[in-house]
C-alpha cells in the first residue's frame, strides 16, 4: 500500500525525464498563445472572430499539403540512421510542390464553399500564404529525430511572442483592419522560416547540402500516403465543426463557438509534447523486444488518460471565471462541452504511434473516414436543431467511435481498449 506513492512519483519521473528543457518553452510558447487568444476575444465582437476563425480553419484543412504528413515518415527514417541531406531534400522538395497545389486550391475553392462571405474572398489569399512558409518545417522534423526539440520549441516560443504582440497591436488600432492583421502574421511566418534554416545551418546541413533523391520520394511517397489520406480525413473532421457552423448558421455563432475552442485547444499542447517525447522511444523499444514496446504503450496510454481527465476537470472549475472575463455568452457550457474532446484526442495521439510504429498507418484511412463521416452527418442532424451545442454532441459522437469503439474492427487494434483499462502500470 505505501509503495504506491514512490511508484506514482517514479511514473511522472519517467515521462518527464528529457522534457524539463522543452517544458519551460512550451510553456512560454502556450502562454504567450493563450494570452493573445484571450485579448482577440475579449476586444473583437463576435462576428469579427467569427471571420477569422473562418479562415484560419479553412486555410487549416489545406495544411496537410505542407508536408506536415511526412514528419512520422522522416523521424523515423532518422532515427534508423539514414543519411540526413537527401532525407531533409526530397521530404522539402515533395513539400514545396504540394503547398504551392495547395495555396492555389485553397484560394479558388473559397468563394464556391462560402458565397455569402464575399467580403473574405481577397483575404483568404493572404492566409493561404502562410502554407508557402511551411515546407521549410522539415528541420523541426530533424531535430524532434535527434531529440534536440528544445531548440525548436524555443524558437517557436520566440514566434509565439512576435506573433502575440502583432495580434495585440492590431487589435489596438481602430477600426481593425482584417488585411493588416492577416499581413502580420504572414510575416513572423516568414521570419520563422529564417531563423529553422540558420538552425539547421549551424548543425553543418545547410540547404545548399539538402539532395533530392527520386528514389527516396518514390519511397516516401509509397510509406506515407496512407497517412497522407488520413491527415487530410483527419483535418476536415477537426475543422468542419467551424465551417459547418459558419455554412449552417452566422459569424457570430461560429465566434461564440471557436472562443471555446480556442481556449480548451491551448492545453492541446500537452499531448503533442507526450507523442514528441515518445515515439522515438516507441521505436527504440519495438526494435528492442515486443514485451518492452507493449508495456511503454501501456505505460503511455494510461498517463495520456489521466492527465486528459486532470486538464478536463481545470478547465471545468475555471470556466465560469472565463466567461465573466472575456463577456462571451455561453463560453461556461461551450467549454464543458468542448473540454471532452481532449480525452478522446490525446488517446487517439497515443493509438497513433502504436499504428505508425507497427507499420499499420492503412489502418488510420477507414478509421478517419467514418468519423468523418459520422461528424458530417450528426452536425447537418443536430445543428439545425441545436445550434452550437448540436456541434458539440456531434463531436463526442465522433470521439468516442474514433478513440475507442473503432479499435474493435481490427484484430490488430482490439487488445488496446483492454491495455488501457488494465492494472495501471505503476501499481503492477
Amino acid at each position: 500500500m505505501f509503495s504506491l506513492f514512490p511508484k506514482l512519483q517514479s511514473l511522472y519521473k519517467l515521462q518527464l525525464t528529457g522534457l524539463s528543457s522543452q517544458l519551460g518553452w512550451y510553456v512560454i510558447q502556450l502562454g504567450v498563445t493563450f494570452i493573445s487568444s484571450l485579448w482577440l476575444i475579449w476586444h473583437l465582437d463576435d462576428s469579427h472572430w467569427g471571420s477569422i476563425s473562418l479562415l484560419v480553419s479553412y486555410h487549416g484543412l489545406f495544411s496537410v499539403f505542407s508536408g506536415i504528413w511526412l514528419k512520422d515518415w522522416t523521424i523515423k527514417a532518422i532515427v534508423e540512421g539514414r543519411k540526413v541531406e537527401p532525407i531533409l531534400g526530397s521530404v522539402a522538395f515533395m513539400a514545396v510542390l504540394l503547398s504551392v497545389l495547395g495555396f492555389v486550391v485553397c484560394g479558388l475553392s473559397f468563394r464556391g464553399f462560402f458565397p455569402q462571405y464575399s467580403f473574405l474572398k481577397n483575404l483568404i489569399w493572404v492566409q493561404a500564404g502562410n502554407l508557402l512558409t511551411t515546407p521549410f518545417h522539415v528541420v523541426y522534423f530533424y531535430f524532434d529525430a535527434i531529440k534536440k526539440p528544445y531548440l525548436i520549441n524555443q524558437v517557436n516560443a520566440y514566434y509565439a511572442i512576435c506573433a502575440g504582440i502583432c495580434k495585440v497591436i492590431c487589435v489596438e488600432i481602430k477600426p481593425f483592419s482584417f488585411s493588416v492583421f492577416l499581413w502580420l502574421q504572414l510575416g513572423c511566418s516568414l521570419g520563422l522560416v529564417l531563423v529553422y534554416c540558420w538552425l539547421v545551418k549551424r548543425e553543418g546541413l545547410g540547404l545548399q547540402k539538402w539532395q533530392i533523391h527520386w528514389q527516396l520520394v518514390q519511397e516516401m511517397c509509397k510509406g506515407a500516403w496512407s497517412v497522407f489520406v488520413s491527415k487530410i480525413i483527419g483535418l476536415v473532421q477537426s475543422k468542419m465543426d467551424v465551417l459547418l457552423l459558419a455554412s449552417l448558421l452566422n459569424l457570430a455563432d461560429t465566434g461564440r463557438y471557436s472562443s471555446a475552442l480556442r481556449l480548451v485547444e491551448a492545453s492541446y499542447f500537452v499531448p503533442v509534447l507526450l507523442f514528441t517525447h515518445q515515439y522515438p522511444r516507441m521505436i527504440e523499444a519495438k526494435r528492442m523486444s515486443e514485451t518492452l514496446f507493449l508495456k511503454q504503450m501501456r505505460q503511455y496510454f494510461q498517463i495520456s488518460l489521466g492527465t486528459s481527465i486532470v486538464l478536463v476537470v481545470m478547465m471545468w472549475v475555471g470556466a465560469p471565471m472565463l466567461e465573466r472575463i472575456l463577456g462571451v455568452k455561453q463560453l461556461t457550457w461551450l467549454i464543458v462541452g468542448i473540454s471532452g474532446n481532449l480525452v478522446f484526442y490525446m488517446l487517439d495521439m497515443a493509438r497513433s504511434s502504436f499504428l505508425f510504429t507497427n507499420n499499420l498507418t492503412h489502418l488510420m484511412i477507414p478509421i478517419q473516414v467514418i468519423s468523418c463521416l459520422l461528424g458530417v452527418c450528426f452536425s447537418y442532424l443536430l445543428v439545425p436543431h441545436w445550434g452550437i451545442y448540436g456541434a458539440i454532441l456531434s463531436a463526442w459522437i465522433t470521439g468516442i467511435w474514433q478513440c475507442w469503439l473503432s479499435n474493435y474492427i481490427f484484430r490488430e487494434t482490439r487488445f488496446i481498449p483492454s491495455l488501457i483499462c488494465s492494472k495501471p502500470y505503476f501499481m503492477a
